[in-house]
């Protein structure tokens, strides 16, 4: 039994032991409460990758629709009494006048018929022209036909045709010149007949064979097939297999892809409006209007709204269609391929951008050194297209008239 000192002794002891009891709880309370959970912290969310622009696809077959992809526009005039009759799309027959103007840049055909040392095509007469963009498209078109296939025995038959009298004495032709046609598609020195070279004369060009891929492939270049088969109702005119005609790209180009003949396509794009165009798309990512206007019956000049961007003037062409008004074609947006067809680059040429050189004299005198002058028996079709019947409809003037005027010669 414990004496009284040494209970208080123990005792103090105790107290001692609880006091530290205590400090301790109390310590690892305020540690706890303190303290942060890492269990039980939440992971923050990892940031979003940057959305990838994907680069806007190019269509994958040509697209053709109504819209308006142009707002501006400026007038040029145009003098009805020729221009209704010029440009690459009017349609004419053999028993129509011609009325349009001489073309200011015909060049000899001389210039077709090599790749470098190499004769890719022959001609009935070195003496013969046509326009130098449908020359130029032309050359292309055989080139590339001798590159694919292998193909170089066509022969140019008929390209341009004087429209007045005999062409004898004519100052693009020696005496003698056998003047082999009548048409007036041959006056605007875009069209071209065909035939074939072989050993035993000079057979007809029938688009069948190596051939096959000239008719497939010269809607790229800017021609087409006149008078196609089935189509006679609309050009009041047989089927001609060999008589090329230049229309520039993009118009060779719907009317291939639509099936259509000239006068389909003149006929429906007379139905649309610089308000309301035809707006083409290929598979270049290339972007073209088309659109009709009718001529100004009451004034001798026509002021034809043509689009514009800002203060930059668009590529477009101004065609009359030899009847009522005029087609406009303008490229919008260039395509974007590295390697477009050399119609692609100049679809849409302002006029004022064709070349106007004549035939070098030097040109045409090697060219009668190296070539004698062959005639065929053979005679071209006569061609005989019948107007196209248009669609009449009323003459607008562009909104914004403060872009008018400027209008180039």
């Amino acid at each position: 039994m414990l004496n009284s000192k040494e209970f208080f002794k123990h005792l103090k002891y105790k107290n001692v032991a609880f006091c530290m009891a205590g400090a301790l709880l109390v310590i690892l309370a305020i540690t706890r409460s303190c303290s942060v959970d890492l269990s039980e912290k939440k992971e923050e969310p990892a940031p979003e990758p940057a959305p990838v622009v994907q680069k806007e696809e190019e269509p994958k077959e040509d697209t053709m629709k109504k819209g308006r992809i142009t707002t501006e526009f400026r007038y040029e005039q145009v003098k009805n009494d020729t221009a209704l009759h010029s440009g690459l799309l009017p349609v004419y027959h053999d028993e129509m006048d011609y009325q349009g103007e001489r073309p200011a840049d015909l060049e000899s055909v001389y210039s077709a018929l090599f790749d470098g040392d190499t004769q890719i095509c022959a001609a009935r007469t070195t003496q013969m022209y046509l326009t130098s963009e449908a020359l130029e498209k032309f050359t292309a078109l055989v080139r590339d036909l001798k590159g694919q296939t292998g193909a170089k025995d066509l022969m140019i038959y008929d390209g341009y045709v004087p429209y007045t009298g005999d062409t004898v004495g004519n100052e693009f032709w020696a005496d003698g010149y056998e003047k082999t046609s009548d048409c007036g598609e041959h006056f605007l020195g875009t069209s071209v007949d065909l035939l074939t070279v072989a050993a035993d004369g000079y057979p007809e060009f029938t688009g069948e064979g190596k051939h096959k891929w000239l008719l497939d492939n010269m809607a790229n270049y800017g021609f087409i097939l006149r008078y196609p088969e089935g189509k006679e109702a609309k050009t009041s005119h047989e089927a001609v297999k060999n008589h090329l005609r230049y229309v520039a790209y993009p118009a060779s180009k719907i009317i291939a892809n639509k099936g259509w003949c000239l006068e389909e396509f003149i006929e429906e794009v007379s139905k649309f409006t610089y308000k309301d165009q035809l707006v083409f798309t290929d598979t270049h990512g290339g972007q073209y209007c088309l659109y009709y206007v009718k001529a100004d019956t009451k004034s001798r000049t026509t002021n034809i709204p043509v689009p514009i961007d800002g203060d930059k003037e668009l590529k477009f062409r101004i065609s009359g269609d030899g009847k009522e008004g005029y087609i406009v074609s303008c490229m919008v947006k260039t395509p974007d391929n590295t390697q477009q067809t050399d119609e692609e680059k100049s679809a849409g040429t302002d006029a004022d951008e064709q070349k106007t050189e004549e035939p070098a004299k030097d040109e045409q005198e090697a060219a009668a050194e190296q070539k004698d002058d062959k005639t065929e028996t053979t005679t071209a079709a006569n061609d005989e297209p019948a107007a196209a019947e248009q669609q009449d409809e009323k003459d607008e003037k562009p909104e914004n008239a403060d872009n008018a005027g400027n209008a180039d010669a």
